[in-house]
């Protein structure tokens, strides 16, 4: 465990995405090296937390917007994935690199992602947890849950984690453009989430477009590619091992 195994996976279906999330979980050996890998979804994709169901979504509609639908291993509500920058983080679900429980681990990861942030000159904070209400939404980024992070109130980054045996997944989505807004038209009339507009949801959410005052270029995707790795190699203090999926 004296390295950071680092994917760089590029842009994928979301099936994809998420059955290689779930195969790094399943094979995760305790003792092994951590695992970061970071992605992109092509074509854009809704996913779905573990425990929704796929009834509550009108998947015809979002097909029919070239849009796949998916559920993830871990839980959380639905996140339309266009814009982003997503990472998972496969680790030990005890130790002293990630802690002995979801809670130390997510802060453990929420010390990069804010690293990540203040390296781009953003300034974030920690959610300290969102209302009843809130919370019974379908919708992912309409409130800030504990331990997403945000800028001026607004969220920007929604994770979520799954632990199985010895080993933990989390991944999340950092926003970066607007595309996430569309998600409440994909849900059935009547569904709560439904019945708010993409300006209602700009209310609670912002992006690293939105913040740097531009549209990001494939290239400003490298780089934070980049930055991102070397945040989570900083916070951990390990050295990084860049790795093909297909190695592992």
């Amino acid at each position: 465990m004296n390295h950071l195994r680092i994917i760089f996976d590029g842009a994928r279906p979301g099936a994809v995405n998420m059955d290689r999330d779930t195969h790094l979980l399943r094979t995760f050996t305790p003792g092994e090296a951590p695992i970061l890998r970071l992605y992109r979804w092509e074509p854009a994709a809704v996913s779905i937390g573990y425990n929704q169901k796929d009834g509550d979504f009108d998947t015809a509609k979002a097909a029919a917007a070239g849009l796949d639908v998916v559920q993830r291993p871990t839980g959380g509500r639905a996140i339309l994935h266009a814009d982003e920058l997503t990472y998972a983080v496969v680790g030990p679900t005890t130790g002293p690199l990630f802690g002995d429980s979801l809670n130390t681990a997510y802060s453990r990861i929420n010390e990069a992602l804010l690293d990540f942030l203040v390296s781009l000159g953003v300034d974030a904070e920690i959610s300290t947890g969102e209302s009843r209400e809130d919370a019974r939404s379908l919708v992912c980024f309409k409130s800030a849950g504990k331990h997403e992070i945000r800028v001026q109130g607004r969220k920007i980054i929604g994770s979520a984690q799954r632990r199985t045996g010895g080993a933990f997944l989390q991944h999340g989505s950092i926003l970066s453009g607007p595309r996430h807004l569309q998600l409440p038209g994909y849900l059935r009339p009547g569904t709560r989430g439904s019945e708010m507009t993409p300006e209602q949801l700009a209310l609670a959410t912002t992006d690293l477009g939105r913040i740097l005052g531009r549209d990001l270029s494939e290239a400003d995707y490298t780089e934070m590619d980049q930055a991102l790795a070397r945040s989570f190699c900083r916070v951990l203090d390990l050295p990084p091992v860049e790795m093909a999926y297909a190695d592992l």
